[in-house]
């Protein structure tokens, strides 16, 4: 399966932070002169909470702002640009195309260039439609899964940036002159990807992405995006057309 469709699917990682806090300290009082005297004590102000703490931190302010964002995403349109770099095999490939998601489960990736190829998924079954073969493939989303190569595992589920923060660090570098946010994502163990993000200051929204993993780098530009707006669901019923080859696979 090509690996360019596992980019358009991409999540983004959040990390959580912890902040200690300082007991706050009492100052004795002044000693007493030959005329006892009133006590007198100091109120020190008691050390900032957890939260304004996180706060202060830079990346972990953002993360927290992309979960923000990524809670309020109900339905995405989006045009897209994709520059595939095979480095191990010197070959690259640039593909164009739009994409549609409705939460949770409602995916829909349109490839224009450099050919036409149809993608629908509810995350139940998975149909991948290449008109000029006169084909279309068939599987469920489990299995489509399994055949990827696992060091894209649990970076396939698009519009739930908030899930792999226990399996991943972040790396943040803030927007400079008004330009986008970086943040980087490399997981904490097992099988080794870089997922960089390139975030908009206004909003925190992903416009861009970049997966390196296993020699294939693969760059994705979102433009023309549209978030929260209405979406026909019916563009996600899929039904070969009439005297297209139907493949199945891993379905039994």
């Amino acid at each position: 399966m090509n690996k360019i469709l596992t980019v358009s699917l991409l999540l983004a990682l959040t990390l959580s932070a912890s902040a200690q806090q300082k007991p706050a300290q009492k100052q004795k009082a002044p000693q007493p002169a030959k005329k006892a005297a009133p006590a007198t004590s100091v109120t020190v102000k008691p050390a900032r909470p957890a939260e304004e703490n996180k706060a202060a931190d830079p990346a972990a302010a953002i993360i927290e702002k992309l979960k923000a964002w990524d809670v309020k995403l109900e339905t995405l349109k989006a045009d897209f640009t994709q520059e595939v770099n095979f480095t191990e095999a010197g070959l690259k490939q640039s593909v164009e195309g739009n994409l549609r998601y409705v939460k949770p489960n409602l995916l829909r990736i349109e490839h224009a260039k450099p050919s036409r190829q149809i993608v629908v998924t509810n995350k139940a079954d998975i149909w991948i439609y290449k008109p000029s073969d006169n084909q279309v493939v068939h599987t469920s989303w489990d299995s489509w899964r399994r055949t990827q190569d696992q060091n894209f595992s649990g970076i396939l589920d698009f519009g739930n940036y908030a899930a792999l923060a226990a399996k991943n660090a972040a790396q943040v570098t803030p927007s400079k002159d008004g330009g986008l946010i970086t943040v980087v994502f490399t997981p904490r163990s097992g099988a080794g990807y870089t997922l960089t993000l390139r975030l908009s200051p206004e909003d925190y929204f992903p416009a861009e992405a970049e997966l390196s993993v296993d020699g294939t780098i693969i760059k994705t530009r979102l433009t023309r995006t549209e978030k929260n707006g209405e979406i026909d669901r019916e563009i996600f019923k899929f039904s070969p057309p009439k005297g297209v080859e139907k493949l199945e696979f891993g379905n039994n």
